[in-house]
């Protein structure tokens, strides 16, 4: 099947829109939601000093890369909830947290991966039904509109790093959430796809695309792709078709985000920093405030925890992956049809990595800075005029580190 217009055409000069949901309400008016876009007001900045008093030391090269913490470690639930991505750390919290009147409501997600919906949950019943990735573009600062209409004044938001943005900012520029005590958690989040792209993308590598419910990128070097059966299909980094990389496949907003770590959180918890393991529920936390404490210590008693662990040369898997990250998108046109490498030698290239590569702490450096180096050379190429809007001053930092600020310093693209 074709894939959709966009794809074979993508308009890099369209509005960048993340699609984070405060503008489709009508609680306020429409142009109030459009000044907090972080793609009008920049990436951290004056949004990190807000929260945090200053801007983080580029000098620590933590600090760098996974932004102000208090404290960062690895933890899994003593028993998992069912149905949760990984052990249901974020959704413990949500309940937690409502359960004993430290918030009122939670604004999250549910329904499927293609059709999420924003939510006020004011239930535990609500807040279990949001459980599960949904890795598309999702509006979920839309039930911020309910929450004010219905006079909350305690609550909890769940987001990726665009809302989170977006919440911080107009919470402080504007009025109406003023006397609102908020609450953050952040997801770290890279690469979404409009649902109708996810679709498109799921019939280029899935044997079975009508069962696909969600899917990961994986600290093992393959994509998880988890089915309504049960099962689990794993397809090598490697081995995924140049149909699903070029440029125009994953969202421009996502293309242009320089904040995977979700710094402006008050906790973020994810899984990419955290050891691979077959169940795949070790999960990764960064304590960002003392709000973040206070929802950690909600659940503390009913998780396993545990110090980072890493292994492995970041650095120089960056650097070795630079080529074939950022060639497609300076010259897409050398991409052409080409061939993604057979299934069994991406299996073995996929397990060389896993064991020989960044692992753990590492593994989650090696991805921040691969994706912030793809990014800022995705501005730069396509949208020049936003570059001083959108990139940071760590980023320019640490493009320094790697010694390809300019074009003319990366090595030559092939297409092979």
């Amino acid at each position: 099947m074709n894939p959709p217009p966009k794809l074979e055409n993508p308009q890099f000069n369209d509005p960048l829109c993340s699609r984070c949901g405060l503008c489709m309400g009508n609680a306020w008016p429409t142009g109030e939601s459009l000044e907090s876009c972080v793609f009008n007001t920049g990436w951290l900045g004056k949004h990190e000093e807000r929260v945090f008093g200053r801007t983080r030391n580029v000098q620590n090269e933590d600090e760098l890369r996974f932004g102000i913490s208090l404290d960062r470690f690895n933890a899994v639930m003593n028993k998992p909830l069912e149905g949760a991505q990984w052990s249901g750390i974020i959704t413990a919290i949500s309940t937690k947290a409502l359960q004993s009147g430290l918030v009122d409501g939670v604004v999250t997600l549910q329904g499927s991966t293609f059709q999420p919906k924003a939510v006020l949950a004011t239930s535990a019943e609500e807040i279990h039904e949001a459980r599960g990735n949904k890795p598309v573009l999702s509006p979920v600062l839309q039930a911020l509109h309910t929450a004010w209409k219905k006079k909350v004044r305690k609550l909890m938001v769940v987001g990726a790093s665009c809302h989170v943005h977006v919440l911080r900012d107009f919470a402080a520029t504007h009025p109406y959430l003023k006397d609102v005590e908020l609450h953050v958690v952040g997801i770290p989040c890279t690469d979404n796809l409009e649902p109708a792209h996810l679709k498109w993308v799921f019939r280029h590598i899935s044997r079975s695309p009508d069962t696909v419910m969600n899917f990961e990128f994986m600290q093992d070097y393959k994509v998880h792709i988890v089915h309504s059966t049960g099962r689990i299909e794993k397809i090598p980094f490697f081995s995924l078709p140049a149909a699903v990389l070029k440029v125009g496949v994953f969202s421009n907003s996502c293309m242009s985000c320089f904040d995977y770590i979700n710094s402006l959180a008050d906790v973020t918890v994810g899984y990419f920093g955290a050891p691979y393991t077959p169940d795949g529920k070790l999960q990764w936390v960064m304590l960002r405030t003392e709000k973040g404490e206070k929802l950690i210590d909600l659940v503390r008693s009913d998780l396993t925890i545990s110090p980072e662990t890493g292994s492995g040369d970041s650095f120089g898997a960056v650097k070795a992956s630079i080529q074939p990250t950022i060639g497609p998108i300076l010259q897409p046109h050398l991409l052409g049809d080409r061939r993604s490498m057979p299934v069994v030698f991406g299996k073995l290239l996929s397990a060389l990595k896993a064991r020989k590569g960044p692992r753990g702490i590492e593994f989650a450096r090696y991805s921040i800075d691969i994706h912030a180096l793809r990014n800022y050379f995705f501005v730069r190429h396509y949208t020049p005029q936003r570059l001083d809007i959108l990139v940071p001053e760590h980023i320019h930092h640490l493009v320094k580190q790697y010694n390809v600020s300019d074009f003319d310093n990366l090595p030559p693209f092939t297409g092979k």
